[in-house]
């Protein structure tokens, strides 16, 4: 089945060598053999199963293009690089003794827009980034993260790692510019298995493992697993690695390689994605962008990444490198409306000078997250552990984290799991366009959707939630403030008298996660606990020892 989607979405016949192709809008998808009450004709089960937990209808947009229509212009052009159903269009290379007018002339062809480009002008992606430097393989940190610790640490996702979470049953899309021997490096051993597919839709072919070592070292912030070396952030989910980024140029076409990749991840059942990839400006300014052009659903990318969100995937983005440069903003397609943007910290959770800035043009904060994104490691193509910068890597760190926390409640909704990250992220309350709404604390957003956060009860009836009871050492509360203040928790034996009395600052209208650490030293034994602002007296809690 996959197999077939890729000959039906993406028609590749020859490499382009002339400077235009035309992206051919089509009126309808009329007479379709295809219908919404059949999507398994063009559906995985599992993106079936996604929409329909998401409580997401299928529509026009995930029919596929009407195949008479692209029929039917096949005699004038030379090349159907891409058909795109969420567009309705057909991205072609001209036959080279026809005009766009032969193309015109159908009654249901809308419009032809041209997309540009030079073919004697070469710019790599790695000139995008600062190139990933060897580090002296004899130290090791004195954990199973090695290197990538505090990428992991900064965000308290090696927490999920502790209780088991670590991405299963959750399935990613990265896009990117290839990945470079990532089939013989030692720390993707044990997770090639759990890579389902590949594709290159620059190329049309499936070996991605001969082309750029940037999608290498970004899709090993996520899956290397070298245990006192170098683990990412999530494991244990399952892959599909699209290459989607052309090496040899900078142009338009690199946009729609990506919706023709991000179509097929959505078909196949991607619940996921990470790219880190932008684009502003283009070889000899050939169609460039422009900072109005980042209103959040204007650029083809941008688009396609709303597109994506809407089926129910979560599309996280690198928010660009241009911070420090003339462009200043972020890059498309990080302004999407429903694109999670991911800009760059240090280790000591400064921003870095190169993340790219926000808001959007339309004033949206952007970017919408940070993650460790300057001074971090990853594996080189070599096989090595290298050090590098970059939102290229940030991106992939949350995603990543992303996965692994899903994994923890796969049956909660992409919007359930995006609103427990934000509100756990640390500049929440008073988000800028520098770290938009701030670092994310998985563990936190871990706990927010354990106490089912926006349950009505702790809501209107001012309640708490207290967990875990039994417990051992530490107990956490979860409780909505009414008032911001500080409120009083109190911890009585059985006799009535006092053991525990802490307070802890709680915003009005704020769900928070507060914990209490003198309990560390109570005595096992059964207590009540007692919150100033809430309506029941108390909770009888147990400490086991």
């Amino acid at each position: 089945m996959r197999t077939f989607w890729i000959v039906a979405f993406v028609m590749l016949n020859a490499i382009c060598y002339s400077q235009t192709y035309y992206w051919v809008k089509f009126t309808d998808k009329n007479n379709s053999p295809f219908s919404v009450q059949m999507p398994q004709n063009y559906l995985s089960a599992s993106a079936i199963e996604r929409r329909t937990k998401e409580g997401i209808a299928i529509d026009s947009t995930d029919l596929p293009v009407n195949a008479a229509y692209v029929n039917a212009i096949l005699p004038y052009v030379e090349e159907v690089k891409h058909v795109l159903k969420w567009f309705n269009t057909a991205v072609v290379k001209l036959n080279g003794t026809q005009s766009i007018d032969s193309v015109l002339q159908f009654s249901f062809v809308e419009s032809a827009d041209t997309i540009y480009k030079n073919p004697y002008k070469k710019m790599m992606l790695s000139s995008k980034v600062e190139e990933v430097k060897p580090v002296n393989q004899q130290f090791v940190y004195p954990n199973r993260y090695g290197l990538a610790y505090r990428q992991a640490n900064m965000l308290n996702v090696d927490l999920l790692h502790q209780l088991g979470y670590k991405g299963q049953g959750i399935t990613m899309a990265l896009m990117d510019n290839g990945y470079s021997s990532l089939d013989n490096i030692k720390a993707f051993d044990s997770v090639r298995s759990r890579i389902l597919f590949t594709y290159d839709f620059v190329h049309n072919e499936q070996n991605v493992y001969d082309d750029g070592a940037h999608g290498t070292n970004t899709f090993s912030c996520i899956a290397a697993n070298w245990p006192g070396q170098f683990v990412g952030t999530a494991t244990e989910a399952n892959y599909f690695l699209l290459e989607s980024e052309d090496n040899d140029n900078e142009w338009q076409m690199e946009e729609y390689n990506w919706a023709a990749a991000a179509e097929w991840a959505d078909s196949a059942g991607a619940q996921l994605f990470s790219t880190s990839l932008g684009y502003t400006t283009f070889d000899d300014g050939l169609g460039d962008h422009t900072y109005a052009d980042l209103d959040g659903n204007t650029t083809i990318i941008t688009r396609a990444g709303n597109f994506a969100a809407s089926k129910g995937i979560i599309v996280c983005n690198s928010a660009g490198n241009e911070g420090n440069k003339s462009w200043y903003h972020i890059s498309a397609a990080a302004d999407g409306d429903k694109i999670i943007a991911v800009g760059a910290v240090d280790s000591a959770e400064v921003i870095a000078d190169f993340s790219g800035r926000g808001p959007a043009y339309s004033g949206a904060i952007k970017p919408n997250v940070v993650a460790h994104g300057k001074g971090n490691y990853c594996i080189t193509v070599n096989g090595d552990v290298g050090k590098t910068n970059g939102t290229s890597f940030s991106c992939p760190i949350f995603a990543g984290s992303v996965a692994a926390l899903w994994s923890a409640f796969p049956n909660k909704s992409s919007k359930e799991i995006t609103d427990a990250i934000m509100i756990s992220c640390d500049k929440f309350w008073d988000p800028d366009n520098n770290y938009g709404y701030g670092i994310p604390d998985f563990y936190t957003a871990y706990l927010l959707l354990k106490t089912n956060y926006n349950d009505k009860i702790l809501r209107t009836d001012n309640d708490v939630v207290v967990y875990p009871n039994p417990f051992i050492d530490e107990v956490n509360i979860a409780a909505y403030g009414q008032g911001t203040g500080f409120n009083t928790f109190e911890i009585y034996d059985l006799q009535g008298r006092k053991i525990v009395e802490e307070k802890i600052f709680i915003r009005d209208k704020t769900f928070e996660i507060v914990t209490l650490t003198q309990t560390v030293n109570l005595p096992a034994g059964e207590y009540l606990l007692r919150w100033n602002k809430s309506k029941t007296t108390s909770h009888r809690i147990v400490k086991l020892k």
